[in-house]
């Protein structure tokens, strides 16, 4: 649900004067387009922002090649953990997609849940250990990155390690599994 506050539009001045124009800048090519499924009824002359929907429910009625888009449970859900609440609109039947959407509408209240952008990752080759057959194996995949800050004193908070999670690459959705690669990335600066 930040990613969806940080692309608010009535957002925009706060984000710029609390992180300054560069950071905003920088943050804008890394968070996905984002929106949280709100379905109060826009004006008839509304709609929503880079989306170009007067209302939520018309997201149901997207083409399989307009829904590259992702719908799951705010971060903030216990539910929302392990990519168990993500639906992937381009890799759903019509009806299938309806649903989560019919869902995502309906659970608001309690809930939340957002959209964002779907953006395939590229794809990497990285090694690993086969302990059972004593050797290195190659395997191409498809990385996420998870940061780790840490809270020093009462407001300092700094960026102190990034867990690489490289999956197979014919996984559609990056997330901890149990054939998938975890490696620490350095963090540079502390």
């Amino acid at each position: 649900m930040l990613f969806a506050l940080f692309w608010n539009r009535n957002l925009q001045s706060f984000w710029h004067r609390e992180l300054g124009g560069r950071c905003v800048k920088r943050m804008e090519t890394i968070i996905p387009s984002t929106w949280l499924i709100d379905p109060p009824p826009l004006p008839p002359h509304g709609a929503i922002p880079g989306l170009n929907l007067t209302d939520w429910r018309q997201l149901a009625e997207l083409s399989q090649k307009k829904r590259q888009l992702i719908i799951k449970l705010s971060g903030f859900n216990t539910n929302a953990w392990g990519a168990r609440s993500v639906r992937l609109g381009s890799d759903m039947p019509q009806r299938e997609w309806a649903d989560a959407v019919d869902k995502a509408i309906a659970d608001y209240g309690k809930s939340p849940w957002i959209l964002q952008r779907y953006h395939k990752p590229r794809r990497v080759c990285h090694e690993w250990f086969d302990f059972d057959d004593r050797q290195t194996v190659a395997m191409t995949g498809r990385v996420r990155l998870c940061p780790y800050y840490f809270v020093h004193g009462d407001k300092d908070v700094n960026l102190e390690g990034v867990l690489a999670t490289i999956c197979p690459a014919d996984k559609k959705i990056i997330h901890g599994m149990r054939d998938a690669i975890l490696a620490p990335c350095a963090v540079s600066g502390n």
